[in-house]
């Protein structure tokens, strides 16, 4: 059981990426050829694919929370002694909860707002807070990502590791 909660760990945002880049790539390409070969238009299409684009979108910044692979100016923290440089992971790890915990608890009525008034999606007949889930489940998934790196930069700092590994030895973990 414990090997599969790790698998599911590991590779839980890919999986689901995986799913919906496959389902945007699938609706685009049907919508494409229904428009320019059967002169005519799937009406959801374009509506599924755009809330598909925006899990995905949500679900990456997790993963790219876990890695710590997220955009950033690393010139002056490289050159600062670890313990610094685990300062600084931390700051920002704190800062990102915030930033997190803030999103989460203000997304909260809005989606109440949706549930409440049962809001359709325009063009196909699916509730709409499906879609606008994927806010507080995003970054809900970055807190536990956040927490998780925390708990990983502490312990590489401790047994004296770099506090990123390399692009190899994140391979082959």
């Amino acid at each position: 059981m414990r090997h599969y909660l790790k698998l599911v760990d590991q590779y839980l945002e890919d999986a689901l990426n995986a799913i919906l880049y496959m389902f945007i790539i699938a609706i685009i390409f049907t919508e494409v050829f229904a428009r320019y070969v059967l002169q005519s238009s799937i009406l959801w299409a374009y509506e599924t694919a755009i809330y598909a684009f925006i899990w995905l979108s949500y679900l990456s910044m997790a993963g790219m929370a876990r890695d710590r692979s997220h955009l950033s100016v690393t010139f002056l923290r490289d050159l600062m002694p670890q313990s610094v440089q685990l300062g600084l992971f931390l700051l920002s790890d704190v800062l990102l909860i915030v930033l997190a915990s803030v999103v989460v608890v203000f997304i909260r009525q809005p989606l109440q707002d949706v549930i409440d008034f049962e809001q359709m999606m325009v063009a196909i007949d699916i509730p709409f807070w499906i879609a606008l889930l994927s806010v507080p489940v995003g970054w809900s998934l970055v807190v536990l990502r956040v927490f998780q790196r925390m708990a990983t930069s502490i312990n590489r700092y401790r047994r004296g590791l770099p506090l990123m590994p390399s692009a190899a030895a994140v391979a082959t973990d």
